[in-house]
């Protein structure tokens, strides 16, 4: 008899150790940014020192607007919590307020701890969502993995 795998259904949930990744990697951009504004070299001629002074404040400061509003958008794919159906190439996400992503489902990427699906929905484009064991507990990854083994054969 042949395995055929019957889907993949869970609940997501927020993982928190994925977001805080990001946010790290948000602080670590805004540290780098930071350090080359104010120690790198003056790009073009010799301005007064007040002016570059003045040019350097203006680059933190955007720099740190773009961080600052990066933070307060988490991507969805890393937040979003609700039920996620995935079987024979296409995928569901409804989410907790009750708003719906269907479409082509795509693996992006699939390591030890951490597996990237994208769902292309026509109307609201695709949504990549980053699936952990942390965000869908000891038992949803054990059948996420199971399901992906399954898919390959």
């Amino acid at each position: 008899m042949e395995r055929a795998s019957q889907g993949f259904r869970e609940c997501l949930r927020v993982d928190l150790r994925l977001l805080s990744a990001w946010m790290g990697l948000m602080l670590a951009a805004w540290l780098a940014a930071s350090w080359v504004v104010w120690s790198g070299p003056w790009p073009i001629g010799a301005p007064q020192p007040w002016q570059e002074t003045v040019w350097r404040l203006v680059a933190w400061v955007v720099v740190s607007v773009w961080v600052v509003r990066g933070l307060q958008h988490r991507p969805q794919g890393f937040a979003l919590e609700g039920r996620l159906v995935w079987s024979g190439g296409h995928g569901e996400v409804v989410s907790a307020n009750g708003e719906t992503v269907r479409g082509p489902a795509r693996l992006q990427w699939q390591s030890p701890l951490l597996v990237g699906v994208t769902i292309d929905d026509p109307a609201s484009g695709p949504l990549t969502l980053w699936l952990t064991p942390w965000r869908l507990g000891e038992r949803g990854w054990w059948r996420l993995q199971r399901f992906l083994m399954l898919a390959r054969h």
